[in-house]
């Protein structure tokens, strides 16, 4: 991603960018920082992975989309379309994926549009 594109893509989700004052900083107060940062890029961003070409491409998540909760009725947002849903009735998406391979929750429409795409469309 290039800088343009990162600078465009943060304006239109609403993301601001942490400034640092990065010459009077130590070593241990950097590590912290960039940190910081990486865990916000893996919450901010996941991977979604094209069934047709058989690539990867970053991927911003709407907010309050997860792959996991504790409590089965909390209400989140689907990973794709962003429509609020149960996550008990969720579904693990195949193709929008943290930076380890494991499926976000997908509403049921979604997961049967996209995910299973391919399959559906064999059996018809």
């Amino acid at each position: 991603m290039t800088g343009k594109e990162w600078s465009k893509l943060c304006k239109e989700h609403g993301v601001v960018i942490i400034d640092a004052n990065y010459k009077n900083m130590t070593h241990e107060d950097a590590i912290k920082f960039f940190d910081l940062l990486k865990t916000a890029m893996d919450h901010a961003f996941a991977r979604k992975y094209d069934l047709e070409t058989g690539q990867y491409e970053d991927y911003a998540l709407p907010e309050g989309a997860t792959y996991y909760e504790d409590d089965m009725n909390k209400k989140i947002a689907c990973c794709e379309c962003g429509k609020e849903i149960t996550y008990g009735a969720s579904y693990t998406s195949r193709i929008i994926q943290d930076k380890t391979g494991f499926g976000y929750a997908v509403c049921k429409e979604c997961y049967y549009k996209n995910d299973m795409k391919v399959i559906v469309e064999e059996e018809l």
